[in-house]
């Protein structure tokens, strides 16, 4: 068999992602960042932890920073969603610390975006965007932001690793 397939994969056509509630605003995340979406559980808190996160969650074994996504754009201190808070679990890719995965704070429930290769969108590359927010863009008449994830791994350089 032959690696050479790979090659003649048709180009693709769709991409599939989850708009976010953050509060304010809606995030456009690609699928292959997401490892899973959980409903709101119990929150351990610590003096150690920067003002924009919520806390520590389990899981799947794991404590993962609860991260209040627009308290680290606004730098300010993080907020509850109340009982309508989802939990978006996150695939860290980044290097230099030791959180492979994290969460973010959503309002309600995330809900599936498939963006068509061919699709018209606008963007808009705007510093009044805030911290980690990689370009606006208006897609199917809504406007998203799309997060630059390197960015915020950095910011999860400051999370001290939980034991």
């Amino acid at each position: 068999m032959s690696l050479l397939f790979l090659d003649q994969q048709p180009a693709i056509e769709k991409i599939n992602f989850l708009s976010v509630d953050i509060g304010r605003a809606k995030l456009l995340v690609p699928m292959p960042a997401v490892a899973e979406i959980t409903l709101n559980q119990g929150i351990e808190k610590s003096d150690r932890l920067p003002e924009w996160v919520r806390g520590w969650i389990a899981w799947r074994y794991l404590s993962i920073p609860l991260i209040d996504f627009r308290a680290l754009q606004d730098g300010h201190n993080a907020s509850d969603f109340g009982s309508r808070t989802r939990v978006l679990v996150m695939k860290s890719f980044a290097e230099g610390h030791s959180h492979h995965y994290y969460a973010i704070m959503t309002r309600g429930f995330p809900y599936i975006l498939s963006v068509e290769a061919d699709c018209e969108m606008t963007t808009q590359d705007s510093n009044d965007n805030g911290k980690c927010i990689k370009i606006d863009l208006q897609l199917q008449g809504k406007k998203f932001l799309l997060p630059n994830f390197t960015e915020i791994e950095t910011y999860l350089k400051q999370i001290a690793r939980y034991y």
